[in-house]
C-alpha cells in the first residue's frame, strides 16, 4: 500500500514537470494577447508604426556639403530639430545625442548625429566646438522636418524630442527629451545587435 502511493506520488510529480511549463506558457500568451501584444516590448523610445520612408530632400550643411536622403543609407541616424533659442533642454539634448554615440564603443561608427536648425543662429560657436562630428543643418529643414511632421502626426505631441532613423532611410522612432539617456542607449544597442545593416 505505500509503495503504490509513493508510486502515484512520482506519477504526479513527474507530469507537474511536464504540465506546469505549460501552464505558465498559457497564462503569458494569454496576457500579451490581452495587451494587444504590447506585453514584453524592450523599447524604451517610442516605436514609430509602421516606419516612414523618408523620401527626396535636400538640406545645406554648416560644412558645405549637403544632407539628403542619400545621407541615411548605411548608417543609423540620431535626428534633432529645435525649435526657438538652443537653451537648457537644447543643449541638453545634444550632449546626450554625443555621450549615446560614445558609449556604444566599437559600434559608434555605425551612428551619426543631426540637428536641424530653424536658423543658424540657434548654435552658438561654442556648441558647434564641443560637438565634433555633429551634422549641423543649417539651410531651409521644411523639406525634411515636414516630413517627420506628417509621420507623427497620429502620436502624442512632444517637444525636442529625438528621431532615430534606420539605415534604410525610415523614421522608426523617437525618443522623449525627459527620457534617460541611459534608455536611449539600451535601444539603440539592441537595434545596433540584431541589424547587420548600417
Amino acid at each position: 500500500m505505500p509503495g503504490q502511493f509513493m508510486s502515484r506520488i512520482k506519477l504526479i510529480l513527474i507530469l507537474g514537470c511536464f504540465l506546469f511549463p505549460l501552464l505558465i506558457a498559457t497564462v503569458w500568451l494569454h496576457f500579451v494577447r490581452a495587451s494587444g501584444g504590447e506585453l514584453g516590448m524592450s523599447a524604451r523610445g517610442e516605436l514609430i508604426r509602421p516606419a516612414v520612408p523618408l523620401t527626396a530632400f535636400a538640406v545645406a550643411e554648416s560644412d558645405g556639403n549637403t544632407f539628403d536622403e542619400e545621407s541615411l543609407q548605411g548608417i543609423w541616424t540620431m535626428l534633432y530639430a529645435p525649435a526657438g533659442e538652443c537653451g537648457e533642454v537644447c543643449t541638453q539634448n545634444i550632449y546626450h545625442m554625443r555621450q549615446v554615440r560614445l558609449s556604444l564603443g566599437h559600434r559608434m561608427d555605425r551612428v551619426q548625429r543631426a540637428i536641424a536648425l530653424e536658423d543658424p543662429a540657434q548654435l552658438s560657436n561654442e556648441l558647434r566646438t564641443e560637438h565634433p562630428g555633429l551634422r549641423v543643418l543649417e539651410g531651409d529643414r521644411t523639406p525634411l522636418t515636414s516630413q517627420v511632421d506628417a509621420a507623427t502626426a497620429g502620436m502624442e505631441a512632444l517637444q525636442d524630442e529625438i528621431y532615430l532613423i534606420d539605415p534604410f532611410g525610415n523614421l522608426m522612432m523617437r525618443f522623449p527629451a525627459d527620457l534617460d539617456p541611459k534608455s536611449m542607449l539600451k535601444d539603440i544597442k539592441h537595434l545596433l545587435k540584431v541589424s547587420r545593416i548600417g
